[in-house]
């Protein structure tokens, strides 16, 4: 993507709010030319959510729609929505003394940004004047393209050499070359921008949404590459400017960094939050450290990839539950989450597992996990009267059976009472499970599942042999995946 295109999407993506009460409040006054609905809404948005602050219902006798009231906007980037279609434009509340606004535009064709002026803030005259200019400059870039596709094909159908032939290459090369004149200008536009208004919000925006460019000498090797673009993917983000969490920006350039930049383990990521959150700490803004925290602390709460709850553990122990504790979440949530992080303590991936002694089913004498003395074992918790439990080990059965004389052993956890076992052993019997089968009494098993963090039916883990958790929550297809990949490897090792 060229740099048009990048900052096209960039600013298509930019509303949003929140920040600091005071005096004398917002008075935003809004003229849609030819706009015949009666209603016009303020909204912004809180990352990737959007959220309606206020709505103005008919125009005032100046012809306006009027957003007043006594309490200043938070600081961000704002959008006027307009009904019944919900198109939209973008302006910005960059500081408590630009908050009375004067706005006009008219549609045209769906877009408000190309007859869109602004009177009352200096940073919004540069915000629309800059969104002019890539309106233009993109216009501009969309005529060479076509033109530049329509040459490619017809020198593409071209046979041999000629005159004609000569001249088209010609073309092509002088149109390629303007279209980088283009993006040379616009980044010539950005810099006196950044150096002649480095502090106005509209700056602070182009900065954040601008990517490191990869030197020429290591472009040609990936891992160089990749590593350069890691190392200065955030050179030009203020970590200090709390206007920029009210952004979409802040929230995708964070998400892009954990889930495209990181290796998807959980110490490498685990890396990723602490740098993220240790220059937020540095740079000593309350608003943006809260945003990022509570981002992707919910984050991984809610992640769906195996053993990424490490990832929340690492956040929830180091940022909620240490010594300093947050002051923006009240006593009962911390509470919540700080149980949440305590319950996780003992079934991280990585960590060893806890022994466990309950009673075989089978022969009613105990049995410890540390002593079978398998490669891998795998500890499943299942329950007779689960239906996905029963699903779940119809599939478990053919790997189990495949691999037993390999190294491999189920310690399976049946839910049931040691004393109420005959549901577990007719379910045992029906569907073949015949790897170790236990339950014991109602402490013992409720022990065993606080241990293990164990709340919803069926659940795996993974261990190796000297019981350190490899994987959990897996499903049986994962299992037999990562066996045979073990095998293979084996087989290599030999080879």
């Amino acid at each position: 993507m060229n740099w048009i295109a990048r900052s096209l999407v960039a600013f298509s993506l930019l509303c949003f709010a929140q920040g600091v009460w005071a005096q004398k409040g917002y008075d935003i006054k809004v003229k849609l030319k030819d706009y015949k609905n009666d209603t016009c809404i303020l909204g912004y948005r809180l990352g990737d959510k959007t959220y309606v602050k206020d709505t103005a219902i008919g125009r005032n006798d100046q012809g306006y729609f009027e957003f007043k009231k006594d309490t200043l906007l938070e600081k961000g980037v704002y959008l006027i929505l307009t009904k019944p279609t919900n198109s939209y434009f973008e302006f910005l509340v960059p500081s408590d003394e630009e908050q009375k606004l004067t706005i006009e535009t008219n549609d045209e064709g769906g877009n408000w940004v190309k007859n869109l002026k602004i009177k009352g803030s200096e940073d919004n005259t540069a915000f629309v004047d800059y969104l002019h200019f890539l309106s233009k400059q993109a216009e501009k870039n969309r005529d060479m393209q076509t033109r530049l596709q329509a040459l490619q094909k017809e020198l593409d159908e071209m046979q041999g050499q000629g005159p004609k032939k000569a001249k088209l290459q010609a073309e092509k090369e002088e149109l390629e070359q303007k279209m980088k004149t283009l993006n040379g200008e616009v980044t010539a536009y950005q810099e006196k921008m950044i150096k002649e208004r480095p502090n106005y919000l509209s700056t602070k925006l182009i900065l954040a949404s601008r990517q490191p460019e990869v030197p020429e000498s290591i472009a040609g090797d990936r891992t160089q590459a990749y590593y350069y673009f890691k190392k200065h993917y955030w050179d030009d983000f203020d970590f200090g400017d709390m206007r920029l969490i009210r952004t979409p920006v802040f929230q995708q350039k964070l998400d892009f960094y954990c889930d495209k930049l990181t290796v998807q383990d959980p110490d490498s990521v685990n890396a990723s939050v602490d740098f993220i959150l240790g220059n937020i700490i540095k740079a000593g803004d309350k608003d943006m450290y809260q945003f990022a925290a509570a981002h992707l602390l919910n984050r991984y709460a809610n992640s769906k990839v195996i053993c990424m709850d490490n990832v929340y553990y690492h956040i929830g122990s180091k940022y909620y539950c240490g010594a300093e504790k947050p002051e923006w979440v009240d006593q009962e949530q911390l509470e919540k989450i700080c149980e949440n992080v305590e319950d996780l303590r003992y079934s991280l991936c990585g960590e060893k597992a806890q022994d466990i002694k309950l009673t075989n089913i089978k022969t009613g004498l105990p049995v410890s996990l540390y002593g079978l003395k398998k490669r891998f074992v795998a500890v499943y918790f299942w329950d007779p009267s689960c239906g996905n439990c029963s699903k779940n080990s119809k599939k478990l059965v053919p790997v189990y059976e495949k691999w037993k004389d390999k190294g491999f052993e189920i310690y399976g956890i049946c839910s049931k009472n040691i004393d109420d076992v005959d549901a577990c052993k007719k379910k045992i019997k029906e569907l073949g499970m015949n790897w170790i089968n236990t339950s014991d009494k109602a402490y013992p098993l409720a022990l065993t599942k606080k241990l293990y963090n164990v709340k919803v039916n069926p659940f795996v883990y993974l261990l190796d042999q000297e019981k350190n958790i490899l994987y959990k929550r897996l499903d049986p297809e994962q299992i037999d995946q990562i066996l045979t990949r073990a095998a293979e490897e084996d087989a290599k090792e030999k080879g």
